[in-house]
């Protein structure tokens, strides 16, 4: 019986396409329960797909996408792209690794010789994984002070690099994109599994005795910092910050491309809620850092209370000065 439900299940796919499970409810008369135990095995073993998340979920066969190329790359090269690649394709499937990678040299008709490619792109990856400190962040502060008259903040670390040369977003660039952007909390989970360990590192090593959390431009239902810090939860006081306009639209920091203008909304639309901070030294979060302006000029508001600022963020810009657009 199961399995010529299932039959039938294909069947109707094979002819409509896809289906919603109320349309096969209705086309095979058994109970919505049914339908889903069987539609369950059916992604399980890999014949059917899943698109969409309820109410609006429709099953489709499962294809396998054709490869232009088909090589087996050297140890050597695929440990890292296993290790620091992720792609997502344009209907949004995640690929990871090898997969991911030559997906991408595809997508970029880069696949002429994946080759060179996963070489040239380890190289490029063992370059940055020298600005690594000994506990494995990056030190982003001479980037701001490269970039600003005044440097207001004593440290800036990065878990990662947001992108590199000619290879596009780094795997927790690609989750922070892609996690921000479609409020996704599995991928702000994983991104909390990745750098939890970080976060608790500056902590200590810098004997940080409270916490700030730089607040999003943008309002959105899962706010991507708000679900990091529930997930964190670090047994430190919190600093509140405020963002406030001074009109009635809300001007995110990614559509400015003036570091002037950056400079300018984050010091006249974040304050800080506490009159008075009793704490000497703490702990500044972002997600990202593009310019540094929003980093910069909040641990200068911090800083006018006599407290010493130290930064974080998940992933930081790799040039001296670069833009983040996307984020």
């Amino acid at each position: 019986m199961k399995t010529d439900t299932r039959s039938k299940i294909i069947s109707y796919l094979i002819e409509h396409h896809k289906a919603s499970p109320k349309q096969l409810v209705d086309f095979l008369k058994i109970t919505p329960q049914a339908i889903h135990r069987q539609l369950l095995r059916l992604t399980e073993d890999g014949q059917i797909e899943k698109r969409g998340a309820g109410p609006k979920v429709i099953y489709l066969l499962k294809t396998v996408r054709a490869r232009k190329s088909n090589v087996s790359l050297p140890v050597e090269y695929s440990s890292v792209i296993e290790k620091s690649f992720t792609f997502f394709l344009p209907a949004g499937e995640r690929e990871d690794g090898v997969e991911g990678f030559i997906s991408f040299l595809e997508s970029t008709g880069q696949d002429k010789n994946v080759l060179d490619r996963a070489k040239e792109f380890c190289e490029i990856q063992e370059t940055a994984e020298k600005f690594r400190d000994a506990y494995g962040l990056i030190d982003g502060t001479q980037k701001i002070i490269n970039t600003f008259e005044e440097t207001c903040i004593e440290k800036v670390y990065y878990s990662d690099f947001y992108s590199l040369p000619k290879y596009g977003k780094s795997r927790l660039g690609q989750l922070l994109l892609h996690g921000k952007s479609g409020q996704e909390k599995s991928m702000i989970a994983e991104i909390f599994d990745i750098t939890k360990g970080d976060v608790l590192n500056i902590i200590k090593r810098h004997d940080i005795d409270a916490v700030v959390f730089i607040p999003h431009s943008i309002p959105r239902k899962i706010p991507f910092l708000k679900e990091y810090q529930k997930l964190l939860k670090l047994p430190l006081p919190e600093v509140k910050l405020i963002k406030a306009y001074a009109g009635k639209v809300p001007i995110a920091q990614k559509s400015l491309s003036k570091l002037s203008e950056r400079i300018t909304n984050a010091r006249e639309t974040i304050f800080v809620g506490d009159n008075d901070i009793p704490y000497k030294r703490v702990l500044l979060i972002d997600d990202a850092l593009g310019s540094g302006a929003t980093m910069n000029e909040t641990a200068r508001k911090l800083l006018s209370q006599d407290v010493e600022v130290i930064g974080y963020v998940i992933v930081g810009s790799y040039k001296g000065f670069e833009v983040i657009k996307e984020v």
